[in-house]
């Protein structure tokens, strides 16, 4: 008959907290943004939402939107280009999220999304591009939404 496990005290691993990537712990602090602005002028870009991360606070975006309101606009074919920036200040794209043609969420039902870590002293900021679209009282949408929390719950191997 095969041996069976049974767990000794030293088998056991303590878990302090959850993973803050995964789960906001009970320090956090949730943070919804949200915005709308118009088109800008073919050729120009507009912030659509921006916050800076607060001293002593990390966080996580978990959920994302934005959205074209108006006329000439065709999900996919780039008349229109967002982008997610990590650091504005420092023109830190987050990775995957520099080159978005389509809507991604509505602002009143956004996108869930793993999750898109940010630091410390950061200006997040979802920015819009217009390509080729004539401008006619349209508007763009777009919202961020996560948590913060204390900076210190990161792991030295967490990745920005």
């Amino acid at each position: 008959m095969p041996d069976v496990f049974a767990p000794s005290l030293a088998d056991i691993v303590e878990l302090q907290r959850l993973p803050v990537a995964n789960f906001m712990p009970p320090e956090g602090e949730p943070f919804e943004f949200a915005s709308y602005v118009a088109l800008p002028a073919i050729g120009a870009n507009a912030r659509v939402v921006s916050f800076l991360v607060p001293p002593g606070r990390n966080g996580m975006i978990k959920r994302l939107a934005n959205v074209f309101v108006g006329g000439g606009f065709q999900e996919g074919q780039g008349g229109v280009v967002w982008k997610i920036f990590l650091d504005f200040t420092q023109a830190i794209v987050a990775p995957n999220f520099e080159n978005i043609v389509a809507s991604l969420g509505s602002v009143s039902a956004p996108s869930v999304v793993d999750g898109i870590r940010v630091r410390e002293g950061q200006l997040v900021v979802l920015q819009v591009n217009n390509i080729s679209i004539g401008v006619a009282g349209q508007l763009i949408g777009g919202r961020l939404g996560g948590y913060f929390y204390p900076k210190e719950f990161d792991q030295d191997t967490a990745g920005f």
